[in-house]
């Protein structure tokens, strides 16, 4: 399959994110309006806030004009809390929630309850949809955003749960190289390596990490290592050419899950008892392999002081070898399952992504319009070939199972469970061309955000955005063409109203209609990876943003969006049937409260209902993996005045209880997570030095992490984290 990348384009414009004034944000002085662009890099330092958004049409917007819930999470935040996976940094945001598998291997995550799409929803510097089906690197990121709810007007077919944005570290003005070790009392350690400088007209910016991995279950190991480049070309005043590439190898055992019966007369309705925290009754031989490369141009060409011209193009690819294990039939009384493996060598996941930009400032009397238009286009190619099933129960595998170190019929027990023999099966399988399927998703959008009134004319911002979408998804045959399985050309709207009295204040409504693909049908479905056909959502929301003092922000925003719902029915089928509702309220308080003391609050209070079904038993349901309550409170405190450079942090996590299933027969219970550490930062021979420590889970709290569609997966054991940082320059 070939691209025309001449007819690749890309930013579709979000109504939303054109509220905020950051990224084209129109100034009146001497020479006449002009089209403001604020670079990332000028965001505030050793903060736990953030006075930007760089997501989506969001980049470079300030936080406060921003008309949509957006969680940023700081560089500081990431470095006090050794934050070393998406997870770890989004447990800050509300309503983010593990999924399904076990957060070893990568993070399958639901905002709000709706599954963060791996194939769409997941953006490098707020462009290219990378592929998230591997642990997705921290060490060359600046943050960490959650943009929530629907946003289609920029990104196209994209679930309504929201995008989660990564920003990289850009080459610096002055040289930089710090060599860093980082380990865990679990045995995991890591070596990492960052430097760059900026030379002339061209600025480098390179990480390399290289090290084991251990997060203390047993029965499982692995290394990682990475390697990134950000370059940075400025031939002219006025152009700016970037381009960001990233590598990624994992291989990881995945620990087993349990999954309770999914026929209607015998789902789950009693708990299991919680394991011990480092128990998996896998082997140490279901190795998962996964390797993917990023690759993001940019090139920005300013016309005129108001008019800018942006071009960008990027190819995300991802190639996984997967061992899925789990206990099937699992009976919560006696702890017994049926241990199933299997193997599925080979998966592809290729994005091609391309958009072209016009953005420019003007005025028409007394409003000021700040326009932008563009297309884009996004082929998201999967191939997913059928998984073997080495160890399934039956007669066929018994000897498998004996080989493993099971009796026949691979009965396997969650709480005294049999050590396994180190068996490395293969998933190798020929070429099947009705596995392989593809979607492509052309956009082409307007946006005018009009401003007026007040000393700074943005008292009042009305907005008004349209996008037109050709969607198609097909499947190859074994006869040759590929077929076309679902297609459609829609038209989405989204228009809102922001008030802001003063420069510390506003409100704001918003309206937006959003797309979305589908998932995946989930492993151990009848229809496992079967693609459903896209389908459309609806978003309003309300809010307030208020910075009482410069540096602290507070949100409070109501949200209610309706979608079409996805779920395992009675037969064990991935079906998309009847709709869903998520209505509630996010608050947030990020920021310093003092100088020495930084803080990040947020709370989540959320009503998810599923309605009209074809299986009116579940209308009314809570959906599966929503809890009604959620909020986190952490926080640093830096004792200047004690020891110079000394620094303790603290944190509490807590989710509430989450169906297990559409038909709720079953609930995991809440839980509340403790963490403290501290840092210190020191010079030995003029060299800056900086220690950490972070003790995670200090209770020892046994918990379910994550669950949907009758799974459980249990929460990791308590780990404390150290890292040893050298700024040599």
């Amino acid at each position: 399959m070939t691209t025309n990348w001449k007819r690749i384009a890309g930013l579709g414009v979000s109504a939303i994110a054109m509220a905020s004034a950051g990224q084209a944000m129109a100034q009146q002085d001497n020479s006449g309006l002009v089209l403001e662009e604020i670079v990332v890099t000028a965001d505030r330092q050793d903060s736990y806030g953030a006075d930007f958004v760089q997501a989506g049409s969001f980049r470079g917007a300030h936080q406060i004009d921003t008309p949509l819930t957006v969680s940023v999470i700081s560089e500081q935040v990431l470095k006090s809390q050794q934050a070393q996976s998406i997870l770890d940094a989004l447990r800050n945001s509300p309503g983010v929630t593990s999924s399904q598998t076990s957060p070893t291997v990568y993070n399958n995550l639901a905002i709000r309850g709706i599954p963060v799409e791996n194939r769409g929803n997941y953006r490098l510097n707020g462009s290219l949809p990378i592929v998230n089906l591997i642990d997705l690197p921290l060490e060359n990121k600046v943050r960490v955003e959650a943009l929530k709810g629907a946003s289609a007007l920029y990104y196209g077919f994209t679930t309504p749960s929201g995008i989660i944005n990564l920003t990289t570290k850009r080459p610096t003005l002055d040289p930089v190289f710090s060599v860093a070790v980082n380990g865990n009392d679990h045995g995991q350690v890591q070596g990492h390596i960052d430097a760059g400088g900026t030379w002339g007209i061209l600025g480098v910016r390179g990480n390399l990490v290289y090290g084991s991995v251990d997060s203390g279950i047993d029965n499982t190991w692995g290394t990682r290592n990475f390697q990134s480049g950000a370059f940075q070309l400025d031939p002219s005043d006025n152009i700016r050419i970037n381009l960001d590439v990233e590598h990624i190898s994992k291989t990881v055992t995945e620990p087993t899950v349990v999954q309770g019966r999914t026929t209607t007369a015998t789902l789950m309705t009693v708990l299991p008892q919680l394991p011990s925290a480092s128990s998996n009754p896998g082997s140490r031989g279901f190795l998962n392999r996964a390797d993917a490369t990023n690759v993001l141009g940019r090139v920005s060409w300013t016309i005129t002081p108001a008019w800018n011209l942006v071009a960008e193009g990027g190819i995300s690819y991802v190639e996984r070898d997967r061992r899925f294990s789990r206990l099937a039939n699992f009976d919560p009384v006696t702890g017994d399952g049926v241990l199933t493996m299997g193997a599925a060598d080979g998966q592809l996941y290729r994005n091609k992504n391309g958009r072209i930009e016009l953005a420019g400032t003007f005025a028409t009397g007394p409003v000021i319009h700040e326009l932008m238009i563009g297309a884009s286009k996004n082929i998201r190619r999967q191939y997913s070939p059928l998984t073997v099933s080495f160890l399934a129960g039956g007669a066929g595998s018994n000897a498998n199972c004996i080989a493993i170190g099971l009796a026949p019929g691979c009965v396997q027990n969650l709480f005294n469970p049999v050590d396994l023999n180190d068996i490395r099966y293969s998933g190798a399988t020929p070429y099947d061309p009705t596995r392989d399927t593809s979607i492509k998703d052309t956009g082409f959008y307007a946006f005018d955000r009009m401003r007026f009134g007040g000393p700074n004319d943005d008292m009042f911002s009305v907005l008004v955005g349209i996008r037109k979408s050709i969607y198609k998804e097909t499947r190859e045959t074994v006869a040759g063409p590929s077929e076309e399985t679902f297609s459609d050309k829609p038209i989405s709207l989204s228009g809102g109203l922001v008030f802001k009295p003063k420069e510390w204040i506003s409100a704001y409504a918003t309206y937006i209609e959003g797309l979305e693909s589908t998932p995946g049908a989930p492993i151990g479905t009848e229809n496992q990876g079967e693609i459903l056909p896209a389908s459309s959502s609806k978003q309003y929301e309300g809010g307030i943003k208020v910075e009482p003092q410069k540096g602290l922000l507070f949100t409070a925003a109501y949200f209610d969006i309706s979608r079409q719902l996805t779920y395992t029915n009675a037969a064990n089928f991935f079906v998309k049937d009847g709709s869903a509702t998520y209505r509630g309220f996010e608050f947030s308080l990020t920021g310093e409260l003092t100088p020495e003391l930084s803080i990040y609050g947020s709370a989540l209070f959320l009503r998810a209902k599923q309605g009209e079904t074809a299986d009116t038993a579940l209308v009314g349901n809570r959906i599966e993996n929503t809890a009604k309550r959620q909020w986190s409170l952490s926080g640093e405190y830096r004792l200047t005045q004690l020891v110079e450079g000394l620094a303790i942090n603290a944190g509490a996590y807590y989710t509430g209880a989450r169906a297990i299933n559409p038909q709720n027969t079953l609930f995991v219970p809440g839980y509340t997570l403790f963490d403290i550490g501290g840092s210190y930062s020191f010079e030995i021979g003029g060299m800056g030095m900086t220690a950490r420590v972070n003790a995670q889970n200090i209770t020892g709290k046994k918990y379910f992490a994550s669950t949907s569609s009758n799974y459980l997966a249990f929460g990791a054991p308590s780990v404390i984290k150290f890292s040893l940082t050298a700024n040599i320059f």
